[in-house]
This record gives C-alpha cells, sequence and structure tokens, in this order.
C-alpha cells in the first residue's frame, strides 16, 4: 500500500526521472559522436583506411536496424498501453455513472449506496489528478477501496422484493463487481512495465551507432549540429516512452475527464430522478 507520504511528490519526480533520462541520452550521444570524430583523426593509419571504414559501416549499419526495430516496437507498446488505459479510465467512469443511475431507479433505499458511490468518485478524483501537481498520486488508497467495496455490500443487503427490484439489485450488483475489477487493473497498471535496464541498453546501443557516425564523418560544423539534433530527436523518443510507461504520473497523463464527468452526473443520493 501506498501511503501519502511514501507517494509525496511523485507526479512531480516522475516528470524529473523523464527529464534526467532525456538529458543523459542526448549527453550520452552527443559524447559517443564527439569521441569518434575524435578516434577518426587519433588512430593509427591501419585503422583508419577504407576499409576499416567500410567495416565499420556495415556494423553501424546493422546495429542501427535492431535499435530502430527495438526503439519502434517499444514506443508502439507503451502508446498502446497507455491508450488501453485510457480506454479503462473511459470505462470505469462510465461504469460508475451507470452504477448510480440503477441505485437512483431501484428507490429511496439506495441513498446511503449512492453516498458512498459518490464520495468514492470524488475520492478517486482528488486521489489520481491532484489539483496540485506536487501533491501525491495515491493509486491504491485503502478508504477509497473501502468505499466501493461498502457501495457492494449495501446493494448486496437490499430487498428484492419486486420482479423489477430484483433485476436492478442483480444489474447494480454486476456493475460494482466490475467497477472493483477495473479499479484493481488500473492500480496495477500505474507501475512502470518497462525496465531501467532495458532502457540503459538501447541507450548504449545508440551511442555506439553514433560513435561509428563520428567515425565515418568529417569535422564541420554541419556534421555537429546534425549530431546534436539527432540525438535531441532520440532523447525526446525517450522521454515520450518514459512518460507514457507512467499513465498517471508525469507531465503526460490519461484524462482525468471521463472521471470529472461521472461526478458531475451523480445527483446526490436525496434528490429524485436520474442524472441528465
Amino acid at each position: 500500500m501506498e501511503t501519502v507520504e511514501e507517494g509525496g511528490g511523485r507526479r512531480f519526480r516522475a516528470a524529473m526521472s523523464s527529464l534526467s533520462v532525456a538529458i543523459i541520452v542526448f549527453a550520452a550521444v552527443v559524447a559517443g559522436a564527439a569521441l569518434g570524430m575524435g578516434l577518426a583523426y587519433r588512430l593509427p593509419e591501419p585503422h583508419r583506411s577504407a576499409d576499416s571504414h567500410d567495416a565499420v559501416k556495415l556494423a553501424a549499419g546493422m546495429l542501427s536496424v535492431l535499435a530502430a526495430l527495438v526503439l519502434g516496437l517499444l514506443l508502439a507498446s507503451v502508446k498502446n498501453a497507455f491508450d488501453t488505459t485510457d480506454a479503462q479510465i473511459r470505462t470505469f467512469a462510465s461504469t460508475l455513472i451507470l452504477l448510480d443511475q440503477t441505485l437512483a431507479d431501484y428507490g429511496p433505499e439506495t441513498a446511503a449506496a449512492r453516498t458512498m458511490l459518490r464520495d468514492y468518485t470524488a475520492r478517486a478524483l482528488a486521489d489520481n489528478w491532484p489539483a496540485d501537481r506536487a501533491q501525491p498520486v495515491v493509486m491504491e488508497d485503502v478508504e477509497a477501496g473501502k468505499l466501493l467495496d461498502g457501495v457492494r455490500l449495501a446493494i448486496l443487503r437490499l430487498p428484492g422484493e419486486t420482479a423489477r427490484r430484483e433485476q436492478l439489485r442483480a444489474q447494480a450488483a454486476g456493475l460494482v463487481e466490475d467497477a472493483l475489477k477495473t479499479r484493481w487493473l488500473l492500480i496495477e497498471r500505474a507501475e512502470r512495465s518497462i525496465h531501467p535496464f532495458f532502457l540503459e541498453i538501447l541507450t548504449a546501443w545508440i551511442v555506439l551507432i553514433f560513435v561509428s557516425f563520428g567515425y565515418n564523418a568529417p569535422r564541420n560544423a554541419t556534421v555537429a549540429t546534425s549530431f546534436v539534433l539527432s540525438g535531441a530527436a532520440l532523447a525526446a523518443c525517450l522521454f515520450l516512452i518514459d512518460e507514457m510507461d507512467t499513465p498517471f504520473e508525469g507531465l503526460i497523463t490519461v484524462s482525468a475527464m471521463p472521471m470529472r464527468n461521472a461526478l458531475a452526473h451523480m445527483l446526490p443520493a436525496e434528490a429524485p430522478g436520474r442524472a441528465p
């Protein structure tokens, strides 16, 4: 379980972590290119022959294809996971809205359950999308979980006096079970899926590629500028990958609008009828 103290400033730290990754990658790539350009003029003559340059180009070409393939697959994977999490949030919000409306249709006996559901939605919104980015992101809030579980228990205690009420109770029970499952899926998805060692290996490949580029390139301002721009582009790519791997933290997060809409559509428990 993550407490507020343990999670304090996680959103800010996640952004700084991704930015640190980007800065390290950029510096390593530029340094690798500079090392290659320096080696090209300092190695003994046999190591600077045309055959040596051709052999280095072949090795760099093979490594470039491998790195590009891994980078593309990694970006597609985290983007797909990010989109899946976003879709789960929208499904979760719509489930909560439908659950509230089903309880409202059941009758005034569900007032307590609807109040807990509204409180849970408000708390989940505040936990996962705090207004202040320096505030903690608390995915596994025990108290919020108790509220949603309390809704489930309250539904199970409802009397099925008529066929209609029995149908509404069964529907509400199914919806709250779906909500609980989705909540735990989102909690599990909040953790990073990419191991730091994987990014370190990928960065090492990219640096080796730029060492070979620098080895085969002439020493002029145009070449140096192209290496700097390429390094910035690769750093930005890895920044996006690291950011999207934490969909609830950092600068790039899933939208809170579905949960805000869900809260807005939930009528107070004492109000009759349905949300518009």
